[in-house]
């Protein structure tokens, strides 16, 4: 529904999303390919460093959340009131600076995002009537008036606040996401170049959750299939042994692996899977949010059930029912007949585990559009860091709880057990618990079956910050930036289903790019807007105060973790990502002492 303006113009309607919406969507978006992974990190790591890992990992997206939603919400206090008052602050804070002696601050216009020819006054004065529309338009969704939304829900009320200053009831403004966005941050940090750069990250990060998630999707439904049915087929370009149709009766997560089949291969579980992620990136957010709502609940319940799967697991491969003696507490590996336990503490390979459960909430890039369509600021951070608690939550029970049958797996205590992937010890159930044909029952694979689905979830968010980008910072039509988006990374799928270099390019171009576009670039863009817009609110004092060493810190701290770990996985080599540790700590905290 839209509300007529002042000049008869209809205006559009105004979106929005509750706070369980926002968890949902955040939620379901960290529900990607690591989470198969985790039983085995348990193993790696032990399963109090896990579960340290895990609380630390929250903890660590929260914070970085928290900073993303006060940057995108804190441009409303900047450019909210009059245009030409901003402008003329920034003027006297340029000619202070110049005066005082501060030869050592250099502003630009375009790190400021002032782009008004000249700074005439008609153009200031045409801004400021802009933001005034801008401000009437949301004012006339009034709670008074059936069109605030489309809803009408109570928490309409939250748009509203007193301004002291007009003594009038004037509504909350939401932050633009063309303007707010990571690349628009960019572009008011940094200026255009810098905005360049980060628009090809973006797109890069969400090609990367995409792929790597709709691979997944893919091979679970293909999995599925395979133990529902007994085989999964495949259309693919005929062998010398094969024809146009290739079918595989092996039951894991990669279901096409040693079959014979060639590395493009278009399968059944991959046409779900694309029929019915490109459906949901048809509409918009809001308009999706009853399958995003079934599918986390899908994804609740079959984590459960996995965990209870696991738990019967362990008791069947015990002796008398006790639970199997896989945990050693003293010494590591002091398992029987030369079997690896699985310790309490700390693990054979702890420092490799912090890449994979650190990368497993590496969902910040997809949150701008959710923050954007928040009622309120406070709503958009507690329901993003609940969502990080929420999944760190099945994270910790699905990992502790798989990691005694991961391990078994490892020494060899399972029939038919070569695969430690989540599903696939969940397809060995029927193996331990005297399964028909050795089998999982009916119920686990009616679980894996949704949790399948419920990894969709993740991907219309992604392919949507891949669209938003193309179309908002590269100047892409709609329609050419939706097939860019939502049908091209399935095309890819479709050409390395069974490829065996796509796995480690996933994880490699995971690795490269999602830790710091994630994690450090929201924090670097958190600390230099502080800088901006203090500097056009009129607040000199700020640039020089210690606002902001804490979120330096941080930042400091994380971008030298993610350079650590990149390290230790090309030369496995913990001396040497202890130095380039050191090194990063100190480059990325000499332009904050320095500034």
């Amino acid at each position: 529904m839209t509300s007529p303006t002042s000049a008869g113009a209809p205006l559009p309607p105004q979106r929005f999303l509750p706070y369980a919406a926002i968890l949902t969507l955040a939620a379901n978006t960290m529900n990607g390919p690591g989470i198969t992974t985790l039983p085995d990190v348990a193993v790696d790591a032990g399963l109090f460093l896990y579960i340290l890992l895990i609380a630390g990992s929250v903890l660590m997206a929260s914070y970085v959340c928290r900073r993303m939603v006060f940057a995108m919400w804190s441009s409303l206090s900047v450019f909210g009131g009059s245009a030409a008052s901003n402008v003329d602050t920034l003027q006297d804070n340029i000619d202070i600076a110049f005066h005082e002696g501060g030869e050592g601050m250099k502003l630009s216009k375009s790190a400021l995002s002032i782009t008004a020819a000249n700074d005439e006054d008609d153009a200031t004065t045409e801004a400021a009537d802009e933001y005034f529309e801008q401000q009437q338009g949301i004012i006339h969704r009034h709670p008074l008036s059936p069109n605030l939304t489309r809803t009408g829900s109570e928490e309409d009320t939250l748009l509203l606040h007193h301004d002291n200053n007009t003594n009038q009831v004037v509504a909350y403004p939401q932050p633009i996401l063309e303007k707010t966005s990571i690349v628009g941050q960019s572009l008011e940090a940094y200026g255009k170049n810098a905005s360049v750069y980060a628009a090809l990250t973006m797109v890069a990060s969400a090609l990367c959750l995409a792929l790597a998630q709709m691979m997944l999707c893919a091979a679970i439904l293909d999995g599925m299939l395979v133990s529902t049915t007994g085989q999964s087929c495949a259309l693919g370009v005929p062998t010398t042994s094969s024809s146009w149709i290739h079918c595989t009766s092996h039951s894991s997560m990669k279901p096409y692996a040693g079959s014979g089949a060639p590395t493009s291969l278009i399968s059944v579980g991959t046409v779900i899977a694309a029929v019915f992620s490109v459906g949901m990136g048809t509409v918009d957010l809001d308009e999706m949010m009853g399958v995003q709502y079934s599918l986390f609940a899908c994804l609740i319940v079959s984590c459960v059930r996995f965990a209870y799967v696991f738990r019967k697991m362990s008791l069947g491969l015990s002796n008398d029912g006790e639970m199997m003696d896989m945990t050693a507490v003293a010494e590591e590996g002091s398992g029987v007949g030369g079997e690896e336990a699985l310790s309490w503490f700390v693990g054979p390979n702890p420092f490799s585990t912090i890449g994979p459960i650190m990368f497993n909430f590496a969902f910040v890039v997809t949150a701008p559009p959710l923050i954007s369509m928040a009622k309120k600021e406070s709503i958009a951070y507690k329901a993003l860091g609940m969502a990080c608690v929420a999944m760190g939550v099945l994270y910790t029970m699905v990992g502790c709880v798989g990691a005694p049958v991961a391990n078994a797996v490892r020494n060899g205590l399972i029939e038919g057990g070569d695969d430690t992937n989540l599903l696939s010890l969940v397809l060995l159930s029927g193996n331990v618990e005297g399964g028909a044909g050795g089998r999982p029952s009916m119920i686990d694979l009616f679980c894996i079956g949704t949790f399948g689905l419920s990894t969709v979830a993740s991907v219309p968010v992604y392919c949507l910050l891949a669209k938003d980008t193309l179309v908002n910072d590269a100047g892409v039509a709609p329609m050419p930036a939706f097939l860019l988006s939502n049908v091209l990374p399935w095309l890819l799928v479709a050409l390395t289903y069974n490829a065996a270099f796509f796995e480690a390019f996933v994880n490699w171009s995971g690795l490269l790019i999602l830790g710091y576009s994630n994690f450090s670039l929201p924090l670097l863009l958190d600390v230099k807007l502080k800088k901006v817009r203090s500097m056009l609110k009129g607040g000199l004092a700020d640039l020089s105060g210690d606002e902001g060493n804490i979120t330096s810190a941080v930042f400091s701290f994380l971008t030298a973790s993610i350079s650590a770990v990149i390290a230790i996985s090309i030369t496995n080599s913990l001396t040497t990502a202890g130095i380039l540790f050191g090194v990063v700590v100190m480059a990325s905290m000499w332009p904050s002492r320095r500034s």
